[in-house]
């Protein structure tokens, strides 16, 4: 899923020509701290305007240009929704504006279409299990653990890596299943050498997929 596939066109950004006071309203209504500015004659985005530059103007009339702008947080169209996530959680945004390779705006893309296409693809709805792997970094690869999965002929929905942090030198993987009963899988990859950290049979999924994502989602709820 690319950015294109979710952008909001609907959004008005601001031009140079607006008002601040029109700025400050507009943040109010998007619950946002930031907004993209676009130069309306080019459909060039041409920065951003924090909140901070707008409250203590002694003159809410002011116009944009005015202004100093900041260079705009902003995806490409082309860009995964990966890509798109953690833009949002490096610049802390409800919603970032999307160009094309000309800096032409397009839309914006928000936080609420990023979590939905991130549940979908990590399949968060569907029932199932989730089972977690450690492996050391050295031997980390996907291959033989995916082979050992499916051969306890279960099939894997999604897929969740968190990646070694400071001193901590081992990958955590978690796979969601499409089955309930995770035993015979535990015992398998058990046998093969592999740590099992977790797993879960029950439908609520106490200990789902959503929680390896759980800190992206946080993130993203701001």
């Amino acid at each position: 899923m690319i950015a294109q596939k979710i952008v909001n066109e609907e959004f008005t950004p601001l031009s140079p020509s607006d008002s601040a006071s029109k700025g400050l309203a507009k943040m109010d209504a998007w619950h946002s701290t930031t907004l993209p500015v676009v130069e309306m004659t080019t459909g060039k985005l041409i920065g951003q305007i924090r909140l901070e530059q707008l409250v203590d103007l002694p003159d809410e009339s002011v116009k944009i240009s005015s202004l100093k702008l900041e260079s705009p947080a902003a995806v490409f169209n082309y860009q995964h929704i990966f890509e798109v996530a953690r833009q949002m959680l490096l610049h802390e945004v409800r919603f970032l504006p999307v160009i094309n390779t000309e800096h032409t705006y397009l839309g914006i893309v928000e936080k609420k279409a990023v979590l939905e296409v991130l549940s979908d693809l990590l399949n968060i709805s569907v029932s199932g299990s989730v089972i977690s792997v450690e492996l050391e970094s050295q031997d980390y690869t996907l291959s033989e653990l995916v082979r050992l999965i499916e051969s306890e002929d279960a099939r894997i929905l999604g897929v969740a890596v968190e990646a070694p942090k400071g001193v901590v030198e081992n990958f955590l993987v978690s796979f969601k299943l499409n089955v309930k009963d995770t035993s015979s899988i535990s015992q398998s990859l058990r046998r093969h050498g592999f740590s099992v950290q977790s797993e879960n049979q029950s439908e609520l999924l106490q200990f789902d997929i959503s929680d390896k994502a759980g800190e992206l989602l946080r993130y993203l709820d701001i």
